[in-house]
């Protein structure tokens, strides 16, 4: 057993959390969450993908200026734009990550190998300039080419990153795979090794123990297993079993999960059957812009594995995570004629809209009839 002597927990509530379908939490819901966690003890505290929404960005400024023992790090695709986001906010650390596949390459960013290198060196080293200590997630690294995957990680380490993040983005690992992935890392890199799993086999547990038995130093937890689809290993499963079972040495406050919980539970009234892997209400379900899009080019980008094989279907939610395509795709749809003016005005209006959680055809019917009715009166005034 390899296990490190500090184990360290990033929990991803704020951001992977809230990526839950039916939730959305408002600024003075973010501000309690940080604080119970910081009490709690956690080591890094994942504020949000800043790109987001407006709301998210105000949102993590205001996060930004707590003070917190946690470290503070944001969500960031390898953009320019998205690292200026966490310069000009001030946050300390920048959780860059690209999707690393095949899959990934060709249906994401349309980029070959050598290509997928440059951006991720060049964002690495923009980011290093500008003062941010970095984690670089390799996002769908569990379908990843392992030999590919060393040159990536050698490459992140070499252009200044802090720390290398292996990502089961689908949820396909399970323990003996994820020890194999971690050692063929581990044996190559410097840095600390994080991980981060998905519960769509019920294994996102398992996963996260045996990755730090194998050497990873963190694992990024949510409370209560939140996240999309099937959620993140549960801040309580991991923290309890490594004080109980694995006896390792931390000053986190157990006597503090049950309050967390109950709170999660009071504000998001999520039902935990709903994310059940498998047969939850969830298990299929997708809203992050990202994610939609890529899952319209390609469905098992986001899924591990097709939900037709369990007589299921995916489902796409639109709420203030969501993305163009997301709208371009309900719009046709619904069969209502749109131009890049209507669906940038849909997807604005959402986004200013952040307690509604679920845009149904109907709303966005609405949305689209009023913004259509607008611009023929504005056509009809331009005329008089």
């Amino acid at each position: 057993m390899r296990i490190n002597k500090k184990i360290e927990i990033l929990d991803s509530t704020l951001r992977e959390g809230e990526q839950t379908p039916g939730v959305s939490f408002t600024k003075s819901q973010k501000i309690e969450i940080v604080k119970m966690l910081d009490n709690f003890g956690v080591d890094f505290i994942e504020l949000g993908h800043p790109a987001v929404s407006k709301d998210i960005y105000s949102t993590i400024k205001l996060l930004n200026s707590e003070p917190l023992t946690s470290e503070k790090i944001v969500h960031a695709r390898l953009k320019k734009s998205d690292i200026d986001d966490a310069v000009n906010l001030g946050v300390p650390w920048i959780g860059l990550f690209f999707g690393t596949s095949k899959d990934y390459l060709h249906d994401k960013y349309n980029l070959d190998e050598k290509n997928a290198l440059e951006m991720i060196k060049e964002s690495i080293e923009y980011a290093k300039r500008n003062g941010l200590k970095i984690r670089f997630t390799a996002e769908d690294a569990s379908r990843t080419d392992i030999d590919f995957l060393i040159k990536i990680g050698k490459l992140a380490e070499k252009a200044g990153a802090d720390r290398f993040s292996l990502a089961d983005t689908v949820g396909i690992l399970y323990p003996a795979k994820v020890s194999e992935l971690v050692s063929a890392l581990i044996s190559e890199l410097k840095i600390p090794l994080h991980m981060h799993c998905h519960n769509d086999f019920g294994l996102a547990t398992a996963n996260a123990l045996q990755a730090l038995q194998s050497g990873v130093k963190c694992v990024d937890v949510t409370i209560n297993g939140l996240g999309e689809r099937c959620g993140l290993p549960p801040l309580a499963e991991v923290t309890a079993a490594l004080d109980e079972l694995f006896k390792i040495d931390h000053s986190w406050d157990l006597k503090k999960l049950k309050l967390m919980s109950s709170y999660i539970d009071k504000i998001t009234k999520t039902d935990n059957k709903y994310i059940r892997p498998i047969t939850g209400k969830y298990s299929f379900s997708h809203k992050a812009g990202l994610h939609v899009n890529a899952m319209l080019k390609n469905q098992s980008s986001y899924q591990s594995m097709s939900p037709k094989k369990l007589a299921r279907r995916h489902r796409i939610i639109i709420d203030k995570y969501t993305g163009r395509k997301a709208i371009q795709y309900r719009l046709k749809h619904l069969k209502i004629e749109y131009d890049d003016q209507l669906i940038d005005n849909i997807v604005l209006e959402i986004k200013r809209n952040p307690i509604v959680t679920n845009w149904t055809d109907k709303k966005i019917m609405q949305l689209a009839e009023k913004f259509i009715s607008s611009k023929v009166e504005n056509a009809k005034s331009s005329v008089l």
